[in-house]
């Protein structure tokens, strides 16, 4: 055994000296800034080993030029000067920026002025910067009363490194935030309290997914002036923060969820050699990440997450799979594994898989050496991982479970599927989707999109709200017509057993819960059978109020009135009312919760498909009510269905016992 650690040590010492020359070799004319580094800590090994570490990581890190950000950040400087005026001048400084913002990227472009222009850290870091980054990070780690729950190993990964991530400038981040908030480091023994009571310094910055979220967030200063952007920056922010404070904070990702669509970054501590995942944007939930993301948990707020990877953004470069083949053609290399960047750290979430899959004898793809697990994500096969081709078949390490895949090779952008898709199972059993066109059967459909737990509690929240009728606008004197008992999240109508008579109704949420998409009123139609909607003046117990309420009468129901923030403290029961002109007969009484619009909806044309090599069409329907009935759909097979009127959201899914099961 010491034998074997002994050579295990001298092998990371030769690699890491091979990195330290091969960062100085392609430095170029910024090598005497890498050497000076290294002569200034000749006396001292830890900092000598620190800027060693650095420098012998540079290769690959790279920042956008930032010439042209002087234009866009006109933009911040403005709202920055509105955000002061906007409650005396009664103006939304947001809804200001977001269409100054629209209007700007008519005659501007961040991918061509920004994002196109890369910079090499390697050939632009100075000395200076280098050194008293070092120093810095020492420092905190040293001042900190809890360095001794962080090992050397990882304060040189994720306390020392001053890069976060790619993209962002090479700016002294970690005076700004030691200057600001240093004396948190000797306020808290617990590194878990220090995230806990800083992130709340900051409950005024928000994730955000309106316009401005796509601005070129590549610098500290622009990021303070808006305080909003999407996950991916709070994370590198709070990144900085955290780890300027000595708290070894990581950027740990999603690459496409497994379930639904979009990805996610998050943030993580490592204490004790241990990950503690948070929510980057805080609050009291934060730390229920770790359950939520542990491929088995099914929470009634933060949905079913399924993860086939977790990988963590790391300035270490790490050579595995295709990018450590030097032989390997970059055109059989999807791009998220071009990066070098990323470790993977899946088992420090879940339970994983390793699991072989056979080549079918048909499929031949020369010069391939590597092969990909895709999971469906936004209408698209996503590869999310490699496996080393073997002969016969393809081993894919450390798989997240209950997952659809399907087994690729890739080339020049193309994926060649080399058998069917097939279900990860919890258990960590496979089950292959295979299509079998000798039993077909019928399905009916409810959703093309899978349900949110949430949209569940919107329905809920509709239970025991009443409908009353009165003569008199201020319902002095009101009667109860009807109850909403259980509901689904499309339009619901229900007949009432007597029609009744009146000019004033309204709706009555229950308490603390007023949030509806539509509200509607009907009396008899001129058809026998028939309804016909019945029409008038808005009112409610807040007038203030109406601007949201028109969102119950607009006909779409995506769009809701959410009332519980215009609640004052004596007024804990909301509701709206209808003024119709002059008494008139009500028969039927409609609502319709807030919800996705991804259920099946009446009138709209939908077309289903299967998956057998392709996706293969079964045909379109208009939808003649809220589902839908497709025959001769081949059993086991894999589904997808898609609204082609309107929408974008769409899942796959398999039909088992008569259910849609959504994967």
């Amino acid at each position: 055994m010491a034998i074997v650690a002994v050579c295990s040590f001298f092998f990371l010492m030769s690699c890491t000296d091979r990195a330290l020359e091969s960062s100085l070799k392609l430095s170029g004319d910024n090598r005497t800034e890498l050497e000076h580094v290294l002569l200034h800590y000749k006396s001292n090994p830890e900092k000598k080993k620190a800027a060693e570490f650095l420098i012998g990581n540079l290769i690959g890190n790279v920042a956008y030029d930032t010439t042209s950000l002087y234009k866009y950040r006109s933009i911040l400087l403005h709202y920055d000067s509105l955000k002061r005026v906007e409650k005396d001048l009664q103006i939304s400084a947001k809804d200001s920026l977001n269409k100054e913002w629209k209007n700007f990227l008519r005659y501007n472009n961040p991918r061509v002025d920004i994002y196109s222009r890369l910079l090499l850290d390697l050939k632009t870091i100075s000395a200076e910067y280098l050194i008293d980054n070092i120093d810095l990070a020492f420092q905190s780690w040293e001042r900190c009363l809890y360095k001794d729950s962080i090992s050397f190993n990882i304060f040189l990964k994720y306390v020392l490194p001053y890069r976060r991530n790619n993209g962002y400038v090479i700016e002294k981040w970690r005076n700004y935030f030691i200057s600001h908030y240093g004396d948190y480091m000797q306020r808290y023994a617990s590194p878990h309290q220090l995230v806990d009571s800083l992130l709340e310094q900051f409950n005024d910055y928000r994730v955000d997914w309106s316009a401005i979220s796509t601005y070129p967030y590549v610098c500290l200063q622009d990021y303070n002036l808006s305080k909003m952007s999407r996950c991916s920056a709070r994370c590198w922010f709070n990144s900085m923060l955290l780890s300027a404070l000595g708290v070894p904070c990581t950027i740990d990702y999603v690459p496409a969820w497994g379930n639904r669509n979009s990805s996610h970054e998050w943030n993580a501590i490592i204490i004790n050699g241990k990950t503690y995942p948070f929510e980057a944007t805080g609050g009291r939930g934060k730390w229920k990440s770790g359950k939520v993301y542990n491929n088995v948990w099914v929470d009634e707020y933060w949905m079913k997450s399924r993860l086939p990877k977790v990988f963590r953004y790391s300035y270490e470069t790490m050579l595995q799979g295709p990018s450590a083949e030097k032989a390997c053609d970059a055109s059989y290399i999807p791009p998220l594994f071009l990066n070098t960047k990323y470790k993977d750290v899946s088992d420090e979430y879940f339970v994983t898989s390793d699991i072989r899959i056979p080549i079918k004898r048909e499929i031949e793809v020369d010069g391939a050496e590597y092969a990909y697990l895709c999971v469906f994500n936004e209408d698209v096969w996503k590869p999310v991982f490699w496996g080393k081709v073997g002969g016969s078949d393809v081993l894919f390490r450390k798989m997240g479970r209950d997952i659809v895949y399907l087994p690729v090779f890739y080339k020049d952008g193309r994926l060649l599927p080399f058998n069917d898709p097939f279900v990860l199972q919890a258990d960590g059993g496979i089950h292959f989707l295979q299509v079998d066109m000798r039993e077909l059967e019928s399905v009916t459909l409810e959703r093309k999109y899978y349900a949110r737990p949430d949209i569940g509690l919107w329905c809920e929240w509709n239970r025991g709200a009443r409908f009353e009728i009165s003569k008199d606008r201020g319902f002095r004197k009101a009667q109860t017509v009807f109850t909403v008992p259980e509901c689904k999240f499309i339009p619901n109508i229900w007949q009432l057993d007597t029609l009744v008579k009146c000019r004033y109704i309204r709706y009555l949420f229950p308490e603390d819960k007023d949030v509806l998409a539509e509200l509607s009123f009907y009396g008899k139609g001129d058809v026998e059978g028939q309804l016909k909607p019945l029409t008038g003046r808005p009112f409610a117990s807040d007038e203030n109020r109406m601007k949201t309420l028109s969102k119950l009468f607009d006909g779409d129901i995506l769009t809701f009135a959410d009332l519980n923030p215009y609640l004052s403290a004596e007024d804990t029961v909301g509701w709206v009312g209808m003024d119709f002109g002059k008494e008139v007969e009500v028969t039927a009484l409609g609502i319709c919760p807030r919800n996705d619009k991804n259920n099946v909806i009446k009138g709209m044309e939908y077309e289903l498909f299967y998956w057998g090599g392709s996706w293969i069409s079964l045909g379109k329907k208009v939808a003649l009510d809220y589902v839908l009935e497709y025959d001769n759909v081949p059993s086991d097979a894999l589904l997808l269905l898609k609204c082609t009127t309107e929408g974008r959201e769409n899942r796959i899914f398999t039909y088992e016992d008569g259910k849609q099961i959504w994967w």
